[in-house]
């Protein structure tokens, strides 16, 4: 592929970025929205989790397929097909009248944000060359952390404009308009590029399947424990199998001399393995942090939602400034910069003031 001129390449980048962010957003901007979806829709406490988890759980499911997808047809077309797909999904979300519905438009909308993510890192990777590279994933980096900790504040707010038992349909809703017009300017700025089709492209359906399952049975237990427990605890043993089973057909696969979903033999690259273990725990440890705050901040200490978003704003703030530093020193500093992030993070939660507060609440609540 050729370049794009250099401001081309940037004009790309920033409107895949607007598109990356509201996906991402939707996450955590729903995390203040419980509490009044529990009113509005006289939902259970386990129902309303699955609205965040489920969205969560197929958005993680087809972010790996959804990568393929993108060699096969190109990167640009996936893209605004995925971000068709999330106005859609939004609209769908927000008109739900019951929780069934509601946690069933929330699943649809996560497998469209999953097909959208992907098409962000890929855009990177076929726009820039050596140091810009560098920048580009920087700003990648933090629009993934200011969407993560912005949702609660953008929440908040859209929940104090919207008064009413039905301002949290706005939270989805928002998406509508800010999508339309990423698509209006993603189908003038973004550049097409060949994907190799399906002829020369090995989608790897049972390697989909074995790893959609896996993840499945790992997340299942865990999202349905408030339900009762972990009575579905058996699926871990499928999981592991299954898992198991993922990773020899990859093997089997590149024996075979086809394209794996994912390649095992990225293992062997020097920093892959030790990068993705830390980027797994890392996530699996932080971003939940953001629903367990947004509840207690309001069922626990009183916090409005517009409050309660605005109680981890320093974090948001800390995010966006710290990610796009980090891009430019990443060619210098290497490796030692995610080192002295982790023990900032380490250092810096949980903040002593907001312990104090979690236990008074809990014994006030109590």
């Amino acid at each position: 592929m050729t370049l794009p001129p250099s401001a081309g390449r940037w004009r790309a980048l920033a409107v895949s970025q607007v598109a990356a962010f509201m996906a991402l957003l939707d996450v955590s901007i729903v995390n203040v929205a419980l509490p009044s979806i529990e009113r509005g829709l006289g939902a259970s406490a386990a129902s309303v989790q699955w609205v965040v988890s489920g969205y969560a759980l197929t958005f993680g499911l087809a972010l790996v397929p959804a990568g393929r997808l993108g060699d096969a047809f190109g990167r640009r077309r996936m893209f605004l097909i995925g971000l068709s797909a999330f106005v859609v999904t939004s609209a769908l979300t927000g008109a739900a009248p019951a929780t069934g519905l509601l946690i069933a438009a929330r699943l649809l909308q996560g497998v469209a944000g999953g097909m959208l993510v992907p098409q962000n890192s890929g855009l990177v990777q076929e726009l820039f060359r050596g140091a810009e590279r560098g920048r580009a994933f920087g700003i990648l980096g933090a629009t993934i952390g200011l969407a993560t900790a912005a949702g609660p504040v953008a929440g908040g707010l859209i929940l104090a404009v919207f008064a009413g038992a039905d301002a949290w349909r706005w939270v989805f809703y928002v998406n509508v308009p800010i999508g339309v017009g990423a698509l209006v300017l993603a189908a003038r700025f973004v550049p097409s590029a060949a994907g190799g089709g399906l002829r020369g492209t090995h989608l790897d359906l049972v390697g989909s399947l074995l790893l959609g399952g896996g993840v499945l049975s790992l997340l299942l237990p865990l999202v349905d424990a408030e339900n009762g427990g972990l009575r579905w605890w058996p699926l871990f043993g499928v999981a592991a199998l299954l898992l198991a089973g993922f990773c020899w057909w990859e093997l089997r696969t590149v024996r075979r001399g086809r394209q794996p979903l994912l390649d095992p033999r990225l293992a062997r690259t020097s920093g892959y393995a030790a990068g993705s273990g830390i980027g797994l725990v890392y996530f699996m440890g932080f971003t939940g942090i953001w629903l367990v705050l947004a509840l207690f901040f309001q069922d626990g200490l009183g916090y409005t939602p517009l409050r309660s978003g605005l109680a981890v704003t320093p974090f948001a703030i800390g995010v966006a400034i710290s990610a796009t530093v980090a891009g430019r020193l990443v060619p210098r500093a290497g490796r030692w910069l995610t080192v002295s992030g982790l023990i900032a993070t380490a250092a810096g939660w949980p903040p002593p003031r907001c312990c104090c507060a979690m236990s008074a609440g809990t014994r006030r609540r109590g």
